[in-house]
Parts: C-alpha cells; structure tokens; sequence
C-alpha cells in the first residue's frame, strides 16, 4: 500500500466521523431555541480555537526549545573562534582557509556550505552578532570579520530574508547587514523603497547611501521626510556618509537637498552636514537661500556657521549686510563666521555689533570675535579696553583672567569625526 493510499484512507475516515458528529450535533439541538443554538456554537468556536492557540503555543515553544539548544551548542562549537576573530589577536589579514581552521572546518570545505539549513543559519548570526555589537569587537580586523561571514554564507542569507521576509525580520536584518557593513543588491534595494512600510523605506534608502550616485536618493526629496526627520535621520545620514566617504564615492550634494526642502528643521540639518563633511565646492548654492529666506533665524545661523567654518568668503558681503537686521543670537553666528574668514574686511562691521546693541551676550561675543580677528583686531580691541566706560569694564576682564583667556579662542572646524570608532560608524 502506498504512503499517498494511506493518508487518502485515514483522511476520508476523519472526514466520515467528522461527518456524522457534526450531523449528531446538528440533530440534538434542531428543537432548541435560537439563543441557545447560538451559544453552543460560539462555545463550540471557542473551544477550536484554544485548542487551535494551545497547539500554536506548543509549537513556538518546541520551536523556541530548539532554537536555544542549537544556539548553546553553536556557542561551544563557534564560541571560542568568534572571540578570536573580535579580539586584537586576529589583528592581522587572515584568509578563509587560515579562519576556517580556526573554527575547526576542514579547509578543503572552503567555499561550501558549513551551515545545513536556515535554523542554523540565524542561529550563528545570532550568536555572532550579539559578539560584534558589544566591546569585544573594537579591535576587529574589517577585512577578516568580512571573510568570515562570507565563509559562513552569512550574506546571501540576510540579503535573501531582507528580501522575502516579514517587516519585523526585514528591519531586523537590513540593521544586521548595515552594522557588518555588507554589500546589498540594487535590485533588493529597490524592491524595499516601494515597500508599503515607511520604515522598510528610510532603512533601504540608507543602504542606497552606499550604492548609488546623489541623483538616486530622491527619499530625501519626499514630503514625508521633509515633515518627519529628526536627530535620529541626522545621525543616520552622519554615519552613512561617512562610510561612502571612506569607501572612496563621491558625497551627494547636501547643498541641493537643503534647498528643495521647506521645512526649516530639514533645510538645517543638510546645512549643518555640508560643513561636517567639507563640502565648499557647494556653499554658492546656499546664497538664494540665505536671500530669500530671511525669517528663519535658525536657517541663517546654520548658513552663516557653515559658510565660516568652511571658509566660503564670497559670502562675506551678504553677513556683513544682514548683520545688524538680525536677532542677537543670529548676531553672534554671522560675527563668528566673519571672525573665521579673517579677511580683514570685516572690522567695522564688528565694531558695529559691538555698538549697537544693549545685549551683553552679543557685545562681549563681538569683543572676542575682535580680539581673534588678526593684528589690526587686537589693535582695536585694545584701543576700546583703553576708552571703555566703567560699565563696560566688566568684559573685559575675561581678556586679561588666564583661565578665562583659554576659551576665548574660536574653533576652526567642524568636520565628522566620530568622537569615539564603533561597529556602526569605524
């Protein structure tokens, strides 16, 4: 008897006692009232799906069991070799051959599958990345913990769950493949942008970061991202370029980015990257801007920072004019910016900024801005300290305080450098 006959006759024997219990059923309440009908059969539908949820639960569990016990084993069987390759032991560039031995594989076995099935599969990255996102990664070699996810197919594997998987498990391994710093297809990439989840959407245009020209990253453009972004995009976008940068591509143009937005908290955060990553090449694209959007203090504050730090004196007319139109705080940001081109143009617009305003904040921050403004600005400086009213002896008293005096100097760049090398952002 074949297996096809067997499970044939079992099912027509299940379908006959379902048959006629069911049709029992039926006849016992037939004389009944409809309430009481009603409420045998909702009872009845109860009872199924508890048992259906009962048996749900006894799955996960027995599913969750194996998973532990195939974790536990992958933790003495991998354990030690994953603690080798994340610590400065493995610091020199090993092959796939060399790494394999020191898992125990047979190095013949390289460039075969080492891991049998999808369990196994997320139980080692399971395993290895709880490893890499924790200290004992900071002296890993890149170069080696890349081989060996690819020894291990790592990569094909969380492309292809990136790909076909829920939400919940493509967020999951898209943040996986980001923090390994692994390649992702350009035609996964796409799949993911017309995803109907926003999430799924702002983390493949991340990893599009990494692929593509800035004429590819229309995300950006959106009015969704315009309304929506905060300090976690500004952040992300940090890290993001920076890595491109690193891997030699050219930045996009955060210059055109900044001007297509209307939302002011976007258009900063594009302005402010601009003089994090150095781009001057783009700063002339900041000047209509800067023109036609006068009302916005905060826009033209990261602007005028932006244009000193990055030394773009052309803009200089345009500070000097708008300079005393401004509110004090915006005061302060075009003085610094004047002080960092050092140009020499700028003297008595400063001057200017000094008398004529009552806010000691800004007359002391024009003060300093003179002092650090070459020969000539010391000279005059000097010269006010010399005609100050008594009043006006208070600031400067900072200028003559050694301790004080050490924190009069302005800093003279804002470039990105992460203040300390992570797996997300070394």
């Amino acid at each position: 008897m074949s297996t096809v006959s067997i499970i044939k006759y079992y099912f027509n024997l299940f379908l006959a006692y379902s048959t006629y219990f069911f049709q029992y059923a039926i006849n016992i309440f037939a004389d009944y009232p409809a309430e009481i009908k009603v409420a045998v059969i909702v009872t009845v539908l109860c009872i199924i799906l508890i048992l259906i949820m009962f048996f749900a639960l006894l799955a996960l569990s027995h599913s969750e069991k194996k998973k532990k016990k195939l974790v536990q084993r992958f933790e003495k069987k991998f354990g030690p070799g994953m603690d080798y390759m994340l610590s400065d032991e493995a610091e020199k560039r090993m092959s796939k051959s060399e790494i394999a031995v020191v898992f125990g594989i047979d190095p013949e076995n390289v460039g075969k599958e080492i891991l049998k099935n999808k369990r196994e599969k997320e139980a080692f990255i399971d395993v290895f990345y709880l490893r890499f996102i924790t200290e004992k990664s900071d002296y890993a070699n890149r170069d080696n913990i890349t081989s060996l996810l690819y020894l291990f197919d790592v990569p094909n594997f969380l492309e292809k769950e990136v790909s076909l998987r829920s939400m919940r498990k493509k967020v999951r391994y898209m943040g996986m493949i980001r923090t390994f710093k692994l390649p992702i297809s350009p035609w996964v990439i796409n799949k993911l942008l017309s995803s109907k989840y926003l999430r799924v959407q702002r983390l493949a245009m991340y990893s599009n970061i990494m692929l593509s020209s800035d004429s590819d990253l229309d995300y950006f453009e959106t009015d969704f991202f315009d309304k929506h972004c905060c300090i976690k995009d500004e952040i992300e976008l940090a890290y993001s370029l920076q890595r491109r940068r690193n891997n030699g591509r050219k930045l996009p143009n955060l210059a055109r980015w900044a001007n297509l937005q209307k939302n002011e908290s976007s258009q900063c955060m594009f302005v402010r990257l601009m003089r994090r990553f150095q781009e001057l090449e783009y700063c002339e694209q900041l000047t209509e801007l800067y023109k036609t959007q006068p009302r916005k203090k905060k826009l033209i504050e990261e602007i005028s920072r932006t244009w000193g730090y990055l030394h773009y004196t052309e803009g200089e007319r345009l500070l000097i004019d708008a300079l005393l139109t401004q509110p004090d705080d915006t005061k302060v940001a075009i003085m610094h910016a004047l002080t960092r081109f050092a140009t020499g143009k700028a003297l008595d617009a400063l001057l200017e900024g000094f008398q004529n305003t009552t806010n000691p904040h800004v007359r002391f921050e024009a003060l300093r801005c003179m002092y650090n403004y070459g020969r000539k600005g010391r000279a005059l400086f000097r010269k006010l300290e010399k005609e100050a009213k008594e009043s006006d002896k208070k600031f400067f008293d900072f200028f003559n305080n050694p301790i004080t005096l050490d924190k009069i100097g302005l800093d003279k760049e804002q470039a990105y450098h992460p203040s300390v090398e992570t797996v997300y952002n070394g």
